[in-house]
């Protein structure tokens, strides 16, 4: 028999969202999970949905709690695990989407590799009405291999640690082994971290055994406004978690003090180099306006189409089958 897995769904006054999400893991074609909705919210419109699916057939699949007050976004990540009956475990964030073979295909390799503890994928991007956003593949979106690989965990976390990156993904995108997860969801080394609670989990699993990485897709993170991500006191939280990485990287023998020491002032003196580039990005610009009513224009374009100032490309966004400049501000 095929082992059970659950998905968790932790929410918070978003009934819309919430339903495409429950909609998302419903439709798994991996045949035994269970879904366990924490509910955070200040009125009973998600209840409503709930109750709505719990009457179709496999309803019985939904497990739901609402709680008597918001107990806060961390809080209820971990009340939701703890309902849990699965042995592997999948996080859906109430405005996130699942592809539908997304446990299949994960659950595939846990299987055949016990020593696992967790398996991720690359995910796509959708807005606030389901269409997918073009996001260049840098940052926690590059693509860390050209196919699906196993890693060992100390070499995934070293690379985590080194490029302050969070390639694995967010709780959506990651399936992993509970009984390898040895402290409460987004904890490490007995310090609660409270921006990057997902990354602390996935160190945790990878302390423990090796990771999966796949390159087929298989969630969706939506992107809007009231994501608590986006909110204006997120880096302000996400300082707060740099002490506790840092502890871990010193602990689990990735890095020694001095060795934080002098990455942080290569890092200061990188941060100058952008300065510079944009003064001199303006200055070009400057010029090229002052020229561009001259009659020497096409002189100028002449003499500086070699000069390539370093910008950041705009991301695209596509509509309608089409790719146009996302506006900035």
């Amino acid at each position: 028999m095929n082992p059970l897995v659950s998905i968790l769904i932790p929410t918070y006054n978003r009934p819309d969202y919430f339903e495409q999400a429950l909609k998302s893991a419903l439709a798994q074609t991996y045949p035994n999970i269970e879904v366990v909705v924490s509910d955070n919210s200040e009125t009973n419109a998600t209840e409503l949905v709930v109750q709505k699916y719990q009457a179709m057939p496999g309803g019985s699949r939904i497990r739901y709690v609402r709680n008597a007050q918001n107990i806060g976004p961390i809080a209820n990540q971990q009340q939701a695990l703890n309902m849990a009956y699965g042995e592997f475990v999948n996080y859906l964030m109430d405005d996130d989407l699942f592809h539908p073979q997304k446990i299949e295909k994960m659950m595939a390799y846990m299987l055949q590799y016990p020593d696992v503890t967790l398996v991720t994928s690359q995910r796509r991007v959708v807005n606030s009405k389901g269409n997918q956003l073009y996001v260049p593949p840098i940052g926690t979106f590059k693509l860390l291999y050209p196919k699906d690989t196993v890693v060992d965990g100390r070499i995934l976390t070293k690379r985590l640690l080194e490029d302050k990156t969070n390639y694995l993904g967010e709780p959506t995108t990651v399936l992993f082994r509970r009984k390898d997860l040895v402290e409460p969801f987004g904890m490490l080394l007995g310090r609660q971290v409270y921006f990057a609670v997902d990354l602390a989990s996935w160190l945790n699993l990878l302390d423990r055994g090796r990771g999966v990485y796949m390159v087929q897709p298989l969630s969706y993170l939506r992107y809007h406004s009231q994501q608590l991500s986006q909110h204006e006191m997120a880096k302000t939280v996400a300082k707060m978690d740099v002490e506790t990485f840092k502890n871990f990287a010193v602990q689990k023998g990735y890095a020694t003090p001095q060795m934080i020491k002098d990455f942080e002032k290569q890092q200061e003196k990188k941060n100058e180099q952008p300065k510079q580039q944009k003064s001199n990005q303006k200055t070009i610009q400057l010029i090229d306006q002052k020229l561009l009513q001259d009659t020497v224009q096409k002189t100028f374009i002449k003499l500086v189409s070699n000069v390539k100032p370093s910008v950041i490309p705009i991301p695209y966004v596509k509509q309608n089958g089409k790719k146009k400049k996302k506006k900035k501000g």
